[in-house]
């Protein structure tokens, strides 16, 4: 009883696991400025912390903006990423999540 009972644990812990890291797309707005660095679903409107990845291009090129133009530039952009759950850096508020980026597009 106690292995199926372990076997089944692991299945479910890998299946949980497995599905935190599921590549998918989004599209909305990414803001940038000199402590904000988020991008917000357009479809759910959840906000996310962004890292790792593509994330240093991006925020290259959102630096020249910034130069160019105002100090927090916004652009319609679409993300393949992945999901790495709730963020916890010090600016981050309630609800907040974290969003590694593998591949984006600037729509604007």
């Amino acid at each position: 009883m106690n292995k199926k009972l372990i076997i089944l644990l692991s299945i479910v812990i890998t299946f949980l696991a497995c599905s935190s890291s599921e590549i998918k797309e989004y599209t909305g707005t990414y803001t940038f400025g000199h402590e904000l660095e988020i991008f917000t679903d357009d479809k759910t409107g959840q906000e996310y912390w962004i890292y790792d990845g593509e994330s240093d291009k991006l925020n290259r090129y959102m630096s020249r903006l910034v130069q160019d133009e105002n100090s927090y530039p916004e652009v319609k952009i679409k993300i393949q990423g992945i999901d790495k759950g709730k963020a916890t850096n010090g600016l981050a508020q309630e609800g907040d999540r974290v969003l590694k980026v593998l591949k984006y597009e600037i729509l604007e």
